[in-house]
């Protein structure tokens, strides 16, 4: 009588008869797929919850981000009377160059057509 154990499967040869045994098996075929399709249900739940967390996880931190900014701007807007400074400084600003193009206008009159100064 020889035995040979091949992955789980054990193989008798007796008298050049060979009788092929299954391992033994410690649940039933049912018992093991119920606990199979239990802990597949688990599995699936659990992914479930987790992403609804990361979701939820996801949706408050677009919001903070989005508070954060929001708040920054509203804080970085200038006052009316830094807004009207501004607008004055900008005015002054404007009228010096216009005061400094006209009068470098007036020092170099020249002819259009020959660049050459006008005489008077």
């Amino acid at each position: 009588m020889i035995t040979i154990v091949i992955a789980g499967s054990k193989i008798t040869m007796y008298k050049n008869i060979v009788i092929l045994m299954d391992a033994p098996r410690l649940i039933e075929s049912s018992a093991k797929d119920f606990l199979y399709s239990t802990l597949s249900k688990c599995h699936n739940n659990r992914v479930h919850i987790y992403t609804i967390a990361l979701n939820i996880g996801v949706l408050i931190g677009f919001f903070l981000i989005t508070f954060i900014i929001l708040y920054y701007c509203y804080k970085k807007k200038p006052s009316e009377y830094e807004a009207k400074q501004k607008l004055l400084r900008d005015q002054q600003y404007i009228l010096s160059k216009i005061r400094f193009y006209q009068g470098e206008n007036i020092e170099r009159r020249t002819s259009d057509i020959t660049s050459l100064p006008i005489m008077r």
